[in-house]
């Protein structure tokens, strides 16, 4: 009988064990929001599985669902547009809440084509409580569709729903200011081609949400292979169509296109580079040929300048006082995004050895202590803040 019970109480630790291990259905955000593995993926997708079971006409469950098999392709297949769909997320949502803004935002999310019809209709029911990660998306897929050049009901929804992130506190506060920084360093009416959300929503966010340097023209990189975003651009400054086949763009061609058409300065993100095409060695070899560095930015010139003076106006023009400051609130998106700071200490050290050859002592140990305290009052981890801080004690004065 004694063993009895203990077999019994043994399993009563296991169920317990089981129950408190078994993984809470929590919100799921884009990899680059949360900062989540793909096994912290995995249990979400078990537990909004769960959640969809008990409520089947609940958005919210299915939207989640939904979310973790698609952001599992970051490290698997993930959920994709199967041949044989009875078993797929999006079959099963269009049978439990067909005509949702659910449904609809996530099966454009899918295609993810230049013209939707499902985002289309997502964009007419949007819900005053959904995630700034979904506007996010919309706010893409408007951009792409030239939202942005648009005078009309079209370009007035994009700004209503950046200045709805912006005024929701999405951006964290450190982000909008480098990203000020690299827009008050470009000289007027200056063209910036970008990568990524954190470099172009910013961006764009402060045009429409503040009216800052409105004058600035903004390009996603990405979006140039897409014929239409491309004879908008042109249209927009006012140049000749770009004519070339899709197969032989070429986004460094672009840029020098623009550079050699317009009267406007093209600048770029550093990260653009690296995502030109690789069967192109020569032609990328070529093009880096042309790219200066002016402080936070490459500028693209096909003639030579000095870009020590360039680099000069544009350093004078950013306010980097806030990187003194200590850390006065926990960001809620955009974890990892921090690592934004970390261009100051990549690109800017050379200026403390400019101002100690020039003599300038103190504006060269101000910047030395500015740039350190842009690492060590991050909540970077600590062998990531070694590293750099260590790479700064190269241009010590």
């Amino acid at each position: 009988m004694k063993t009895h019970r203990c077999i019994l109480a043994l399993a009563l630790l296991l169920a317990t064990a089981n129950s408190l291990l078994a993984q809470r259905p929590e919100p799921v955000l884009p990899v680059i929001v949360s900062g989540q593995d793909s096994a912290w993926y995995a249990r979400q997708a078990e537990a909004w599985e769960a959640e969809v079971k008990k409520h089947p006409k609940s958005e919210e469950a299915w939207r989640n669902l939904f979310n973790a098999k698609y952001y599992l392709k970051f490290w698997f297949d993930g959920l994709k547009e199967p041949t044989s769909a009875e078993n797929s997320v999006l079959t099963r949502m269009e049978q439990a809440i067909p005509g949702t803004f659910t449904y609809n935002y996530c099966r454009h999310t899918i295609s993810m084509s230049s013209d939707s019809e499902f985002a289309e209709r997502a964009l007419t029911m949007i819900p005053d409580d959904v995630g700034h990660e979904t506007v996010d998306g919309l706010l893409g897929y408007l951009w792409r569709t030239g939202a942005d050049l648009d005078k009309g009901k079209r370009g007035a929804q994009f700004n209503e729903l950046l200045k709805r992130q912006y005024e929701g506190g999405y951006y964290p506060d450190f982000a909008l200011r480098y990203n000020y920084n690299q827009l008050e360093g470009m000289p007027e009416n200056a063209i910036y081609i970008g990568h990524g959300d954190l470099d172009l929503f910013p961006k764009i966010m402060m045009q429409r949400a503040m009216n800052l340097h409105e004058d600035k023209f903004i390009v996603v990189s990405s979006f140039l292979y897409i014929p239409n975003y491309r004879d908008g651009i042109c249209k927009h400054l006012g140049i000749p169509p770009y004519e070339i086949e899709a197969a032989q763009f070429r986004l460094s061609k672009f840029i020098h296109y623009l550079s050699e058409q317009t009267d406007r300065p093209v600048y770029l993100n550093a990260s653009v580079p690296y995502n030109l095409e690789a069967s192109a060695n020569e032609e990328i070899k070529e093009f880096c040929e042309c790219l200066y560095q002016e402080g936070l930015l490459l500028k693209y010139s096909s003639t030579p300048y000095d870009n020590a003076a360039a680099a000069l106006r544009a350093f004078e023009k950013y306010h980097l006082e806030y990187l003194t400051e200590p850390r006065f609130r926990t960001e809620n998106y955009w974890k990892g995004s921090e690592k934004l700071q970390v261009n100051y200490v990549t690109l800017l050290p050379k200026f403390i050895q400019r101002f100690k050859a020039a003599g300038d002592e103190k504006r060269a140990q101000w910047l030395y202590r500015t740039l350190r305290a842009s690492i060590t009052n991050t909540q970077l981890d600590e062998a990531t803040k070694q590293r750099y801080l260590q790479h700064l004690e190269n241009f010590r004065p």
